[in-house]
C-alpha cells in the first residue's frame, strides 16, 4: 500500500520513486523499530492526503502535524468524544477525492470499455470494502480478459 500511496503522489507532482527502495526503507524501519517495541512502519494514505490537499511542500509537515495530534490527545479528546465517527471519516473522505483522477477514466472509458469496468469495480471494491477486496477485483477482471484475448489469439492462430 505505501508504494502505490507513494507512486500516486509521484504522479502528481512528477518525481519518479523506487519501489525496490521504498522496501528496503520499510523494511529496515520495521527491522529498527521492533529492538524498542514500535509499530510496524506504514504510509496511511489518508493522511498523506490531508497533507497533500493542506499544501504541504517537505516532510517537516509531519512534525508539526505531530505536534498538533498530542495536543489535540492531551487537551481536546473530551471534546471529540462525542463526535460522530461519521463526521470524522467525512474530513478523511473530503481530503481524499481530491486524488481521483476523473479525466484518466474518462480516457479509459473512451480507449477500453472493459478496462474501464475493472478499474470502476476495484474502485467501488476498495471505498465500500477494503484494499484487498479491491485489489482482488481487480486482478480477476484482468484474469478474465486475459483469458479472452488468450482465447482470440488462439482463433486467430488456427485460422492460419
Amino acid at each position: 500500500e505505501g508504494i502505490a500511496v507513494g507512486r500516486s503522489f509521484a504522479m502528481y507532482k512528477n518525481y519518479n520513486i523506487d519501489g525496490n527502495k521504498e522496501m528496503i526503507a520499510i523494511g529496515t524501519m520495521n527491522i529498527v523499530g521492533s529492538f524498542t517495541s514500535c509499530y510496524l512502519t506504514t504510509g496511511p494514505f489518508s493522511r498523506s492526503a490531508v497533507n497533500y490537499n493542506a499544501g504541504c511542500k517537505t516532510a517537516a509537515s509531519n512534525i508539526v502535524m505531530s505536534i498538533a495530534v498530542m495536543l489535540t490527545l492531551l487537551f481536546l479528546t473530551p471534546l471529540f468524544y462525542y463526535t460522530p465517527l461519521v463526521v470524522l471519516s467525512a474530513i478523511i473522505v473530503s481530503a481524499m477525492l481530491g486524488l481521483i483522477d476523473y479525466e484518466a477514466a474518462i480516457h479509459l472509458w473512451k480507449v477500453d470499455k472493459f478496462d474501464f469496468v475493472v478499474c470502476i469495480s476495484a474502485y467501488i471494491g476498495v471505498v465500500f470494502g477494503s484494499v484487498e477486496i479491491g485489489l482482488v477485483i481487480a486482478y480477476f477482471g484482468y484474469c478474465c480478459l486475459l483469458q479472452d484475448q488468450e482465447h482470440l489469439f488462439w482463433e486467430t492462430f488456427q485460422t492460419l
